[in-house]
């Protein structure tokens, strides 16, 4: 590590010893249990956090009060955002001596949510943060560009940032100039960077290196993270290609945290944070448990949060469960898909994966933005917004009538813009036609 970098690292745990190691502790049991999930040791844990967890919720969240007579996890009901929107003072302890923090998240349907956390909980979020980050390549003290929505009301101080060596880097209006001046800014400085992104940030990052075609091998970027949405094989390849550097996807959320995240190994499997939550994978038309490697819920248990407790929270995503034959107690996601509401189904009514659209639309580099809507059980319209001529809607509409079915009536809808939601994201896939 640089000095500065190194200075950096250093003050930081120095501070945290003085607040009585409370990360230290957290990233302790959070990298043994992650490094020996098999073990008798990990296995007490998560029996010991679970249990405390549900005791503490039976006596003081009013919701819970039902549940007083059993601490089987099963027996405790799954619940979702609008559930525990509905009932927020039924969710949330009234009286903890820690400090709280509010939490609030747009959604990706725009609404509003508000959830709170207990210090305690930051505090572990903290420690999942590091040892996820280590994970792929990071390590505090690095300069992390951070490329996301930053609401400036939220925003702390530049000293702040600067004291973490954090470059924030607002993406609503991210274009092609602000791209080449932080490539330029990246050649030019003698950091060790890492790059925490949304995964559409790194696509268009990804059309400028293609164009540019120039390699960064010789600069320190030691990992670069994606989040909030899929990442396609050809981004992954072409950042991996110009950085020279393994590029992982990381499945988070605002009102849990790290819940999983891809290895640099290559494998698309994401490794589940089982140190900090029990993930439960459900039926979709039922709460039975899904058979390993079938889609179905994402259902979250935190540990941690003890102000506004999450049991049995159906996170609206879905996946698939795998298991590591080799190594007792390690769990993936061998599949993350986006909300329930951006599910295709095909014309003969079965289920489509999502990535059908993230690893295929790379061929169409003319085009800027898209959005895939099913109207009805046959019926697709695809939008797109492209600057000139698009001279390949032949070659979309028979190549996505492949995944769809030969007798999908795919219209093509050419639009000025594809509007973005309250999240700062665009959705690439909306289903109006099925109810769920």
């Amino acid at each position: 590590m640089r000095v500065l970098e190194y200075i950096r690292y250093r003050i930081f745990w120095i501070f945290d010893f003085l607040r009585g190691s409370k990360v230290l502790k957290h990233y302790k049991e959070v990298k043994f249990v992650m490094e020996n999930p098999g073990s008798s040791r990990a296995k007490e844990l998560h029996a010991h956090n679970l249990r405390q967890l549900l005791k503490h919720v039976v006596k003081q969240c009013d919701y819970y009060s039902k549940n007083a007579g059993s601490l089987e996890l099963s027996s405790f009901p799954v619940v979702n955002k609008s559930i525990i929107k509905n009932n927020q003072n039924r969710f949330k302890v009234q009286e903890l001596s820690e400090k709280s923090f509010e939490v609030t998240t747009s959604g990706s349907t725009g609404t509003p949510f508000r959830s709170y956390q207990n210090q305690n909980k930051k505090y572990r979020n903290n420690a999942d943060t590091i040892y996820f980050a280590e994970r792929a390549g990071y390590k505090v003290g690095h300069r992390l560009i951070y490329m996301k929505i930053w609401v400036k009301q939220k925003m702390r101080n530049k000293l702040a940032y600067w004291a973490q060596n954090i470059v924030p880097i607002d993406v609503i209006q991210f274009n092609e100039k602000d791209i080449a001046r932080l490539l330029n800014a990246i050649r030019k400085n003698s950091c060790t960077y890492g790059i925490l992104a949304y995964s559409s940030v790194l696509d268009l990052m990804c059309t400028h290196l293609e164009r540019e075609d120039k390699s960064y091998s010789h600069v320190a970027v030691n990992s670069i993270i994606a989040i909030s949405e899929a990442l396609t094989d050809h981004t992954k390849l072409v950042m991996e290609k110009y950085f020279e550097v393994p590029v992982v996807s990381r499945y988070s959320n605002l009102e849990n945290g790290i819940l999983a995240q891809q290895e640099v190994n290559g494998s698309k499997g994401f490794l589940i944070n089982t140190a900090s939550y029990h993930i439960e994978i459900l039926k979709m038309d039922s709460d039975e448990p899904a058979h390993e490697g079938e889609m179905g819920r994402i259902v979250v248990t935190d540990y941690f949060n003890y102000l506004m407790p999450f049991i049995r929270y159906d996170t609206g995503d879905i996946g698939a469960l795998q298991t590591d034959p080799t190594t007792p107690g390690l769990k993936y996601l061998s599949v993350v898909e986006g909300r329930k509401l951006d599910l295709l189904y095909d014309t003969s009514g079965e289920l489509v994966s999502s990535y059908i659209v993230y690893k295929n639309m790379w061929q169409y580099p003319e085009i800027d933005q898209y959005q895939l809507i099913q109207e009805r059980a046959k019926e697709y319209c695809f939008k797109i917004n492209v600057k000139g001529a698009f001279l390949k809607e032949k070659q979309l509409v028979e190549e996505f009538k492949t995944f769809l079915g030969t007798d999908a009536l795919l219209n093509v809808e050419y639009v000025d813009e594809i509007p973005l939601l309250a999240s700062g994201k665009r959705r690439k896939i909306v289903n109006n036609y099925k109810n769920y």
